[in-house]
């Protein structure tokens, strides 16, 4: 998939978040004060799919086809996003039902978000860091010009 098309994708899914979440709010389906189910469950999925179009230009992309991935900050930047917001999406659908028949796991799973988002902000921290870290992370690989 080419690069314009999918930052017309991730435009488009952002516009669609942006109108749908302010619509949501306006007419009062999704209140500011309360829990936002519908805008939550919207924009973990359009993160996931964001995520999914990254992966598909990480293998179709030339450039990103030269280099080594495992060195590429953007990469563990996108896996662990995907990881997070697909474990905490799961987890969230499933929370009461596991914490009612089995406390325990319940309890583990509440604390699944935690720790990715203790693991999210060491890979802000690592890509904040990483043009100072030559000999570790690999610069970005550029993209032809449209």
């Amino acid at each position: 998939m080419a690069r314009a098309h999918q930052e017309k994708i991730i435009t488009w899914m952002l516009l669609v978040f942006i109108i749908t979440a302010f619509v949501l709010q306006i007419i009062g389906i999704e209140p500011l004060y309360l829990d936002q189910p519908i805008i939550s469950a919207m924009g973990a999925n359009m993160i996931l799919i964001g995520s999914g179009l990254y992966f598909m230009g990480l293998i179709t992309n030339q450039y990103y086809l030269e280099t080594e991935p495992l060195r590429l900050i953007s990469f563990w930047q996108m896996t662990f996003l995907l990881f997070t917001y697909s474990l905490t999406y799961i987890s969230s659908v499933a929370y009461l039902y596991l914490y009612e028949f089995n406390p325990d796991l319940g309890q583990s799973i509440s604390q699944i978000d935690m720790y990715m988002g203790i693991i999210n902000i060491g890979i802000l921290i690592l890509i904040i860091a990483s043009p100072l870290l030559p000999n570790v992370f690999l610069r970005e690989p550029l993209y032809e010009p449209n």
